[in-house]
C-alpha cells in the first residue's frame, strides 16, 4: 500500500469528521437561538395585542423588529454555512468551501451572539418591568 495515499485518506477522513462535528454544533447553536428568539417574539406579540399604551407598544415593537432582523441574519448565516442535506457528512463528504466557511463563521457568530445577548437582556428587562407592574 502507498503510505502517501493512506495519509491523504486519513486526512480526508479527519476533515470529514471535523466538518460533521462542526455542522452538528452549529445546527444546535442556530436552533437554540431561533427558539429563544421565537419565544421572545411571542411574548412581545402578547404585549402588542394587549396594550394600547404608546410607550409600551413602541418599546415592544422596537424589540420585536430587532429580533426579527436578528432572526433573518441568523437564517442567512445558517443557509450559507450549515449543510441542510440529509446526506451531508454521511454518504457524501462536506465540500471543501463549506469546511473553509466554518473557520470564517466564528467572528460572525460571535458578533451575532453578542448582539442577541444585548437585545435579549433589554427585552427581558422590559418584560420583567411589565410583570412587576402586573401588566403581564
Amino acid at each position: 500500500m502507498d503510505p502517501i495515499r493512506n495519509s491523504i485518506t486519513d486526512f480526508d477522513l479527519q476533515l470529514l469528521k471535523q466538518c460533521r462535528t462542526e455542522n452538528q454544533r452549529l445546527e444546535t447553536v442556530f436552533t437554540g437561538y431561533e427558539q429563544e428568539i421565537d419565544q421572545l417574539m411571542v411574548l412581545l406579540t402578547d404585549v402588542l395585542e394587549q396594550y394600547n399604551y404608546h410607550s409600551l407598544r413602541h418599546r415592544a415593537m422596537d424589540y420585536f423588529v430587532d429580533l426579527k432582523h436578528l432572526k433573518i441574519r441568523l437564517a442567512r448565516l445558517r443557509m450559507d454555512i450549515v449543510c441542510a442535506s440529509g446526506q451531508c457528512g454521511q454518504a457524501t463528504p462536506c465540500k471543501e468551501p463549506r469546511l473553509g466557511l466554518f473557520q470564517s463563521i466564528k467572528p460572525q457568530l460571535t458578533a451575532l451572539s453578542n448582539e442577541f445577548g444585548s437585545i435579549k437582556e433589554g427585552c427581558y428587562q422590559f418584560l420583567s418591568v411589565l410583570v412587576q407592574l402586573n401588566l403581564m
